[in-house]
């Protein structure tokens, strides 16, 4: 290709680049396989070493004790389950693969227990998973396994069983200290509590502890955020995240702001709080791992959700998860009575497998380098050159630290990493792989040709799954 037309991808200005942030989609890299033949793939990636990449476990447990009003990703209350039933079943999914070749064919390098609500389950539920891992499972010996949750799960009971068990990482999702926004986002411990709960986590000395923070929420200034910044820094924490809130068209929040009963920071005061956030922390000395994530110490490696973006083979397992070995992505039932009833007939209840990737590992490096801050275009297509007046464009309104095809995010480049990862993806294919738009086709039938079989059941929730979004 002699020209390439990057204009569409121009910022705006310096002040605001573009006018909102775009939703990361993820890249389908392969086709959706028809049911008839997800059977007989599925056994032939068993039965393969999966060597070359680093190698992850994810585990969903698809539960919440609340809904949180700003949450898409409510899947089963969990007064209405039998989580015992589930772990049990679920032990029992594990047990199908664990020593398949796939599985034995090298070290498991990180394991993250996701959702849902981990925490929300019985202290020795998660425990019990846990412990089969580090029996069976071919776990590294610096491996690391987090558990995520609420701070008001995180008793005594619950946090001696995991760190028993093996757990070695807990991240938290906090939102915000402030007592106040909290209760309004269906949250329920105070500032007082969620320190205190901290402080007695920590003295245990015995995993990372990390914190999420969420910018852009209702009611929120940057004096309430410069609060919950200066709280973060002084707690015993090993790790933050900080998060712009994502609204999402089915959350409670979502339609209040559309009824106009809520209102939320705007895009500028969102991109404030992020470099007011980013300002702060390495000021203070915490160092910048991801475009999100900040570690305090070298106990904080955020292993897994790096390895994710770089390509990693992740197995997967538990209702609603998704996967990807050798390449092919897959997905578990969202509804728990298929999940039951193919795990009773002693199949992995897949909903969804796609085939060999068509799409190269370009793709992977772009998305780890973008996490990173750094771009390296050479390495991701023979005709980087053709990038010359987009680089160009991008460096003048402050996305960009240079105008070498070696791209250094600015921090507002990094706030919007999803307009310049979706931009330069889009991009890239037109190079790399310009066969694609038909393939972009044939997976749309594919898809719905999946969606129309017996087999493939809709949850009584229609929601995309988070934040282990497979491509």
């Amino acid at each position: 290709m002699k020209s390439l037309d990057v204009s569409a991808f121009f910022a705006q200005n310096a002040t605001l680049p573009f006018k909102d942030r775009w939703a990361v989609m993820p890249l389908q890299a392969s086709i959706p396989l028809s049911p008839h033949e997800v059977t007989s793939q599925w056994d032939i990636i068993q039965s393969t070493p999966l060597n070359g990449k680093k190698r992850l476990i994810y585990i969903h447990i698809p539960f919440c004790d609340i809904h949180c009003q700003f949450c898409g990703f409510y899947q089963n209350p969990l007064r209405k389950f039998n989580t015992e039933t589930y772990i049990n079943y679920l032990l029992k999914e594990i047990s199908l693969e664990i020593n398949n070749t796939a599985m034995q064919s090298a070290p498991i390098h990180a394991v993250y227990f996701g959702g849902g609500t981990p925490s929300a389950l019985a202290a020795g539920q998660i425990a019990r998973v846990i412990r089969y891992l580090k029996e069976h499972a071919p776990l590294a010996p610096d491996c690391e396994i987090t558990v995520e949750g609420r701070i008001s799960d995180f008793d005594d009971d619950r946090v001696d069983s995991y760190i028993e068990a093996g757990a070695n990482r807990f991240s938290i999702g906090v939102q915000t200290f402030n007592t106040e926004i909290r209760q309004r986002l269906g949250r329920e411990s105070n500032e007082q509590q969620i320190i205190s709960s901290f402080e007695r986590i920590a003295a245990r000395d015995s995993v990372a502890l990390v914190c999420d923070l969420m910018f852009g929420l209702p009611n929120q200034t940057t004096k309430t955020w410069q609060r919950d910044l200066e709280i973060v820094n002084e707690l015993p924490l090993d790790g933050v995240d900080l998060y712009s809130l994502n609204l999402l068209p089915t959350t409670p929040l979502a339609k209040g702001v559309e009824n106009k009963r809520i209102e939320i920071p705007s895009i500028t005061d969102k991109s404030n709080f992020y470099h007011q956030g980013a300002e702060f922390l390495s000021k203070q000395g915490w160092v910048h791992l991801t475009n999100a994530h900040w570690a305090k110490n070298s106990r904080e490696r955020n292993l897994y959700n790096f390895l994710i973006k770089q390509g990693s083979h992740f197995f997967a397992f538990g209702s609603c998860a998704g996967g990807r070995l050798g390449g092919q992505s897959f997905m578990i039932h969202r509804d728990l009575n298929q999940y039951y009833t193919q795990l009773d007939e002693g199949k992995k209840p897949i909903m969804m497998l796609t085939g060999k990737p068509v799409i190269g590992e370009w793709l992977y490096q772009l998305q780890a380098g973008i996490e990173k801050g750094r771009v390296d275009l050479t390495k991701l297509t023979e005709q980087y050159h053709l990038f010359a007046p987009l680089i160009k464009q991008w460096h003048q309104v402050g996305l960009l630290e240079n105008e070498d095809y070696c791209m250094r995010l600015t921090l507002s480049g990094r706030f919007w990493s999803s307009n310049i990862v979706q931009a330069l993806q889009q991009l890239l294919l037109q190079l790399n792989n310009p066969e694609y738009i038909e393939i972009q086709k044939k997976m749309a039938q594919a898809r719905q040709s999946m969606n129309s079989h017996p087999r493939v059941a809709k949850s009584n929730t229609e929601k995309s799954k988070h934040p282990h979004q497979i491509s």
